[in-house]
């Protein structure tokens, strides 16, 4: 899979604007190889409020964490996540940019994932909760993420993730651009 397929297979629902974030992995040579074009997306993304943030992983790995501002925003007004995240040490009384750089932070020096990861992911806290408590075990039902609260309105938003990708990959392999295939993805009237 090339770079651009990569984007979109991983990172489609962000920069279309149904979900929150996407964090996905890669190996040194392929960010390096796509930088360029991270920059070059870069501007045309920020006007919709969706970056591109590289985490450079110890083992040469890089994370790249795409996000949608608005719909982090919007999670972080939430207040049980911003409860659940305050008692995660984030310094949710400072905004966005003091917890997005407190999770960027942990998400660098950590082996693993932090749990709250979820919260920034979109996933529902109850979720999150669930897979910290029960160690991934104990799940309603396991797709993108482990379900422990509403199935049934998982398996939707999780359907809805999954449309945009294939809807997005489409598109690219039809000669469309990243930027240009989210924008046609908006354009066929997909809703959240």
């Amino acid at each position: 899979m090339g770079f651009d397929e990569t984007i979109i297979h991983c990172g489609a629902p962000a920069l279309c604007g149904i979900k929150s974030a996407c964090l996905f992995s890669m190996s040194d040579k392929n960010f390096t190889d796509g930088c360029k074009k991270i920059h070059q997306w870069q501007w045309q993304f920020s006007k919709e409020k969706k970056f591109f943030v590289p985490v450079k992983k110890s083992d040469g790995r890089f994370l790249l964490f795409v996000y949608d501002k608005k719909l982090l925003e919007k999670i972080l007004k939430n207040p049980q996540n911003r409860t659940y995240l305050l008692s995660k040490g984030y310094c949710v009384e400072k905004g966005l940019s003091c917890v997005l750089a407190e999770l960027l932070h942990r998400l660098s020096v950590n082996e693993n994932f932090p749990h709250e990861v979820g919260v920034f992911l979109g996933y529902p806290l109850e979720d999150v909760v669930g897979f910290e408590e029960h160690g991934a075990e104990n799940f309603k039902y396991s797709g993108i993420w482990k379900v422990y609260g509403d199935k049934e309105s998982a398996i939707r938003r999780m359907n809805l993730y999954r449309n945009c990708t294939e809807t997005c990959m489409k598109l690219l392999a039809s000669g469309l651009s990243v930027p240009l295939a989210t924008k046609k993805y908006h354009q066929k009237g997909v809703t959240k």
